[in-house]
């Protein structure tokens, strides 16, 4: 066989969080927004105590970060997108209103034709970094679940599952996935990236998104992609001493048709995490 990978599909879902006059009162409760780029506090704060105008301009920045993580996913070269199994920020929430959150991303996981899902959640999250929607919230757990789950009933067991989250406490994310061995059912085709640390906030700036988002998504213009193995890559400088992490249980050298981030590849996406050592592999030609 030739040396060449082929390229992997990729298809992507975006899900903002619920506006927080449509969450039921026990998410309300727990919800923690996003903070100014100003002030990072570490630890939880009270959403509500935020204006309404100051939440619905937290909403329009929520749907910024979301369109910007879809321009930038799409830019990615090598990335063979599947559109009809792609859910854009701007149709989540009919889907989540029709089909719940949880339904929708055990169908989102369902697909037997990609190798690379993309799970992004951005907006307000509990202080143990749950995402809240309208009805109830969504955990680390229950996402593991799911995608076990998923991966056990379909063909393409060597799929891998990529969670971008821009959200208070987003690090608790990556702090599970850290505990979680790597042998168990498809962990190790699983990374996430954090915006912000297990017990800080993540800070947004109206008309602009959040701080990380913006950041992540022009990593070329910064110079951080792509990296080699092993390679600490620097935290970006944040404002507010806000610091990203990931966790990530890739085993770079198995599946190559589905490593996601291959540096000097044309036909594979090259994609940099921050906040811990990454890396990215050369194609030696041998092939599988």
């Amino acid at each position: 066989p030739s040396g060449r990978l082929t390229s992997p599909s990729m298809a992507y879902m975006l899900l903002p969080c619920a506006h927080p006059a449509s969450m039921a009162p026990a998410v309300q409760k727990q919800m923690v927004i996003r903070s100014s780029t100003s002030v990072i506090n570490n630890g939880p704060g009270d959403g509500m105590t935020a204006s309404a105008d100051d939440l619905n301009k937290e909403m329009d920045a929520v749907h910024h970060d979301l369109e910007s993580v879809e321009r930038w996913l799409r830019s990615r070269d090598g990335a063979n997108i599947i559109d009809d199994r792609c859910i854009e920020a701007g149709d989540a929430g009919i889907v989540l209103q029709n089909a719940g959150a949880q339904k929708a991303i055990r169908e989102f996981f369902l697909s037997e034709e990609i190798d690379l899902f993309v799970l992004a959640y951005a907006g307000h999250a509990t202080a143990a970094g749950a995402w809240c929607f309208a009805e109830h919230v969504i955990t680390f757990d229950q996402v593991l679940g799911m995608w076990q789950q998923a991966r056990a009933k379909t063909a393409n067991t060597q799929a891998r599952l990529l969670l971008i989250i821009d959200a208070p406490f987003a690090g608790q994310w990556a702090h599970a996935l850290s505990k979680v061995a790597s042998a168990a059912a498809f962990v190790s085709g699983i990374a996430v990236q954090a915006a912000c640390g297990p017990q800080q906030q993540a800070a947004s700036e109206p008309g602009q998104g959040g701080e990380f988002t913006r950041w992540f998504t022009q990593q070329e213009a910064h110079g951080h992609s792509p990296w080699t193995i092993g390679e600490r890559v620097p935290d970006p400088p944040l404002r507010g001493g806000q610091v990203p992490c990931m966790t990530c249980k890739f085993d770079v050298f198995s599946d190559r048709r589905a490593i996601l981030c291959v540096g000097g590849e044309e036909h594979v996406p090259s994609i940099s995490l921050f906040g811990a050592p990454w890396f990215s592999e050369i194609a030696t030609g041998n092939g599988a």
